[in-house]
Parts: structure tokens; sequence; C-alpha cells
């Protein structure tokens, strides 16, 4: 009995850690998919000349930033007397935190298109990279510190109730 509290213990903690894990390295899956999308967005605006409702509809439509992003873009523009800025505005504030605010200088450019978009785009993307690069970093270290203090409690925990 005794050793199936001490594996109950530790299983909890090895899920408390993987939890955490996963809780924590979401934004940096949402931002590797808002990356990857700003290429394909970059590329559709500047060398095919892609609508952006076109754009939403029929290209950025799988994958977690649609999911967080371009979806909920599209039902906002689709709301009757939207404006593209504010919409993005508000589209990119729900976007777990930093990534709206890497986000947010884009939404006075769409309108315009063009070149000025195209450079504020890949200057976003460099932001972009840079925080998912900085970030993984941190998650990987902040990961081997939360794991290593749970498993230390429940040890500590186990040989206490032992």
């Amino acid at each position: 009995m005794k050793l199936l509290g001490a594996l109950l213990l530790l299983g909890g903690a090895g899920l408390w850690c993987l939890t955490r894990r996963r809780e924590g390295m979401l934004p940096v899956k949402i931002g590797r998919a808002l990356l990857a999308d700003l290429a394909v967005c970059s590329y559709q605006i500047r060398v095919r000349r892609t609508p952006l409702p076109e754009l939403l509809e029929d290209i950025l439509t799988d994958g977690l930033g649609a999911d967080f992003l371009w979806k909920p873009l599209a039902e906002r523009l689709g709301a009757e007397g939207a404006s593209l800025p504010r919409c993005w505005r508000e589209s990119v504030q729900a976007l777990p935190s930093p990534l709206g605010k890497l986000l947010a200088p884009l939404g006075p450019l769409l309108p315009e298109g063009g070149e000025t978009l195209t450079d504020a785009v890949e200057e976003t993307r460099e932001e972009l990279a840079g925080f998912l690069r900085e970030e993984a970093a941190r998650q990987a270290s902040q990961g081997r510190i939360t794991a290593a203090l749970s498993l230390a409690g429940a040890s500590l925990a186990i040989l206490v109730l032992l």
C-alpha cells in the first residue's frame, strides 16, 4: 500500500510538470504558427496580390494561428460596419501575451497594403522569431526547475509519510 501511495505521489508530480509545460508552451506554439502564417501572408500580399478576405477564407484556415487569430479576425470583419484596424486590434488582444503586442503594429497598415505592409510584416516576423527563441530557452530552463522542485517535493512527502 505504501508503494502504491509513493507511485501515486510521483505520478501526480510528473503529471503536474507535464501540464505546466504544456500550458507554458502554448504561446510558443501559437507564435510559431503565426510566424509561418505571416510568411504565407507576406508572400500572398507581395507576390500574388491576394485580397485579405480571400486570404482569410481560403489560405489561412488551418492550425493554431487560424484558431487564435485568423478565424476570429474573419468573424469580426464579417460584422457589419467593422473597420479592419479595429478588428485587428481586438483579435490580437485576445492572443497570449506578448504576441498581441508584437502583432498590434500591423493593424493600421493592413488597409494600405503594398511595400509598407510587406516591410512591416517582415519586421514583425523578425521580432516574433526573436521572442520565440528567447521564450523557448526560458521555458526549457523553467521546465527543468519545475520538474526538479515538484519531484523533490513528492520525494520529501514520500519520506515523511513512510
